[in-house]
């Protein structure tokens, strides 16, 4: 969804103004989300004394992740949850900044504004990836791990799928919106859930079948007509809920572990309270966050001038338009 969205914006931006775009959406929403942790919630559920916990260099470090640098633990939270990360999802962060340096290189090659040029390039990160997997004797042995992880890790996926929203919005024109199609999509979908198993994160060979349909299904749904209840048409909620669903889900079990715990009923019982949780905090880092700074880019004339600006994760969502006239 990322690629997708904002490959129409990389098309009409230049790199800078795309860039502070990009860092206005993504970094002050971030950087409240690590301070309401470290500064609220973490004080609020630690088992250490205080003064123990403001000391603690695991506190100071948890900051970097305002600018990439993961830090998942913070002194004497969650220690008696199954896992003790205060944000498990902030794992992708350093891989969507990676994403956007790769954009960036798409734009000043002037790849991403030619189709076939990106589908080679999308193509070639596969080829590469396959190789890396398949024949990894081709490779000396210094760089097999750092070929491992930007081609065959869990995080390598996104970049995977990132390449692909482009190259849908890319080929947009021509991408038929069928139901035939999400069918069969989604018939893939549900093949993998019954026959992959963990190991698949690092099989690049199902990546060109299952993110292709997972591409199409999202760019379906989103090109559709949904009904959309009025509360959500208020605002983008949707990065606030990334922001602050894991650390709502371990406050919620570490208060009542016996029942979120539950081996049947456990995780349908912390969706049930976890999403609305999140959703609340959500609403208010859209209205008193969120939408504030994306007021600031009116400030900067030359993005001022550009009409159309992205101005977030949904752009063109509920829209009946077909693939043809999709903006960003």
């Amino acid at each position: 969804m990322s690629g997708f969205l904002i490959a129409g914006s990389a098309q009409r931006l230049s790199l800078g103004n795309f860039l502070i775009n990009r860092g206005l959406r993504i970094v002050p929403a971030l950087a409240v989300d690590i301070v309401v942790c470290s500064l609220i919630i973490g004080p609020i559920v630690t088992i250490v004394y205080h003064a123990e916990y403001f000391t603690d260099p695991r506190f100071f470090k948890y900051f970097l992740n305002i600018v990439g640098w993961i830090h998942y633990e913070l002194p004497g939270v969650f220690q008696d949850n199954p896992s003790q990360r205060v944000n498990g999802a902030l794992w992708t962060v350093p891989w969507e900044i990676f994403c956007y340096i790769i954009m960036s290189f798409l734009m000043i090659t002037a790849i991403v504004k030619t189709r076939y040029k990106l589908l080679g390039v999308t193509i070639a990160y596969i080829v590469i990836g396959l190789i890396v997997q398949k024949m990894p004797y081709l490779l000396p042995g210094s760089i097999k791990p750092i070929a491992r992880f930007l081609f065959m890790s869990r995080g390598s996926q996104l970049i995977t799928a990132f390449m692909m929203g482009i190259v849908v919005f890319q080929f947009k024109s021509v991408v038929p919106h069928s139901r035939w199609l999400f069918a069969a999509a989604c018939l893939v979908c549900i093949v993998a859930i019954l026959t992959l198993d963990s190991r698949s994160i690092e099989s690049v060979i199902n990546r060109p079948i299952v993110i292709t349909s997972l591409v199409y299904i999202t760019v379906f749904i989103g090109l559709s007509e949904v009904p959309i209840p009025a509360f959500f048409r208020k605002g983008d909620y949707s990065y606030g809920v990334y922001l602050y669903h894991d650390p709502f889900l371990q406050i919620w079990i570490s208060a009542f572990p016996s029942i979120f715990l539950y081996p049947k009923y456990g995780a349908l019982a912390l969706y049930l309270v976890g999403l609305p949780s999140a959703l609340a905090v959500a609403v208010l880092s859209w209205h008193f966050i969120e939408k504030p700074i994306l007021g600031l880019r009116k400030k900067f004339s030359f993005i001022a001038q550009v009409r159309g600006v992205e101005d977030g994760n949904h752009a063109g969502h509920g829209s009946n338009v077909r693939p043809v006239a999709v903006k960003s």
